[in-house]
């Protein structure tokens, strides 16, 4: 690895979603601690977005440069356009475009306009393309296949994006790799800790094996993604390791056990989060949740901290304390990682006695964390994503749906359950980080040095 090598990650990440984020800065340290790679000899690109990643006070000794991205390809379109005095301007973001065309309706003028966009799109990038193949010219797309023709690996993070209600993104994905691919056939593409699926429809599965098949290692996060690449007969390196959190597994053990200033051996915390995910009907666990609040504020000796995955303008994890009664709004300490830093806020989490909580992530990191949680889904995507890792760490979680969770009468009886199951269980996590980092440096080293 004598050369500098250019690795693009691919994610949702700098989004104001902590767990994508946290997921962006496993892989940063990865590169950094594992593979000892620096900026001397590793140039690290990402993606722009909301820049969220600035927020939660993350140092590196890798920088992380900004990527060459479709979006500026139609940012100098739209300049040209300006120029010529012509009444058009294109939406930078494609793949939301593509994604009002696949699921709005067709009599919608909105939704035609977007196709016409599309097109329009399609054509002016595919004749710039054919006049750069050419003549090695052209008017807007160089500069972006400059950046594909450098680079040696396009790294897709943990996330599960990749499934039939964000098909777009899928194409989206496709169509910028076998771009990619046509200029640089030397390319190589991993998937680290991705939850694949659902897939309802034989044309999304399609779909989806034509991006698959671009990969040179494609690790899953749970079985059942596993499954959908297996089904599909999709010859590519492919393994069950868990989510890519579990390379933080160092951090979160430290932050356990080291004596500091987070430590509050006189309170005893429960950590809850509610995610604002649009499946999710909070009403019907309010009246739970607040009579536990009560019996935890009758309590002195304990104490409720609401910890937020997600802000906006990503998702705006805060407004579901709308839910509560102002009395037990009142009570809750509130911890925002984009206001006091990643390290902070996983200090803090990281004394809680027990959890409660929808967010994928914030019980991951418990699990990961030793520490007993109530994990929460609605829905079969969420609960083929949470079900399917958290089982992965230990076969004794308790994880619910928001259904039955509403059904039970006393939530205190259901944490301790939660403690119960969680004393006797056995924790994988360990052999899982051990396992992962061992597939990835392997994989990396195949990639890096071939």
């Amino acid at each position: 690895m004598n050369q500098k090598k250019k690795i693009y990650l691919r994610g949702a990440y700098n989004l104001y979603n902590f767990g994508d984020d946290l997921l962006l800065i496993s892989s940063i340290e990865f590169f950094s601690k594992h593979l000892k790679l620096t900026r001397e000899n590793l140039e690290l690109y990402g993606s722009k977005n909301f820049e969220s990643l600035s927020q939660l006070k993350f140092n590196s000794d890798l920088e992380l440069k900004h990527s060459v991205e479709w979006s500026d390809i139609i940012y100098r379109i739209n300049l040209k356009l300006e120029n010529l005095k012509i009444p058009i301007k294109f939406p930078l973001v494609v793949h939301q475009l593509l994604g009002h065309v696949l699921r709005g309706e067709w009599l919608e003028q909105s939704r035609f306009l977007s196709f016409c966009q599309l097109v329009a799109i399609a054509i002016i990038i595919f004749t710039d393309i054919i006049l750069y193949k050419l003549f090695q010219k052209a008017l807007f797309t160089k500069e972006y296949i400059n950046f594909l023709k450098q680079l040696n690996v396009i790294h897709y993070m943990g996330g599960g994006y990749l499934n039939e209600r964000w098909l777009e993104v899928i194409i989206y994905e496709y169509i910028t790799i076998s771009l990619a691919r046509s200029f640089n056939p030397s390319l190589k593409v991993i998937g680290t800790g991705l939850g694949l699926g659902p897939f309802k429809s034989k044309t999304s599965l399609v779909i989806f094996k034509l991006f698959a098949k671009k990969f040179n290692y494609l690790f899953v996060r749970e079985a059942t993604s596993l499954s959908i690449v297996k089904n599909l007969k999709i010859d590519v390196n492919t393994k069950v390791l868990g989510d890519d959190v579990i390379l933080l597994l160092p951090t979160l053990n430290q932050l356990k056990f080291e004596p500091g200033k987070y430590r509050r051996s006189s309170n005893s915390i429960t950590a809850i989060n509610l995610k604002s995910f649009p499946d999710y009907n909070y009403a019907l666990i309010k009246a739970g949740l607040e009579n536990y609040l009560k019996q935890l504020l009758d309590n002195r000796s304990s104490r409720s901290e609401y910890f937020c995955f997600g802000r906006e303008p990503g998702p705006g994890d805060r407004n579901l304390l709308e839910i509560f009664e102002r009395y037990y709004r009142d009570s809750l300490v509130i911890r925002d990682p984009y206001e006091e830093g990643w390290h902070s806020f996983l200090s803090h989490l990281a004394t809680a006695r027990v959890g409660i909580g929808c967010a994928y992530h914030f019980n991951i990191i418990l699990a990961l964390s030793n520490i007993p949680t109530v994990g929460i889904y609605s829905g079969s995507y969420y609960k083929q994503k949470i079900v399917g890792v958290m089982q992965l760490l230990s076969q004794y979680t308790l994880v619910l749906s928001l259904d039955e969770l509403g059904l039970e009468k006393d939530l205190a009886e259901v944490v301790n359950v939660a403690i119960n199951a969680h004393t006797s269980g056995e924790r994988k996590s360990e052999q899982m980080y051990a396992a992962m980092k061992r597939e990835y440096i392997n994989a990396y080293k195949s990639i890096l040095i071939s």
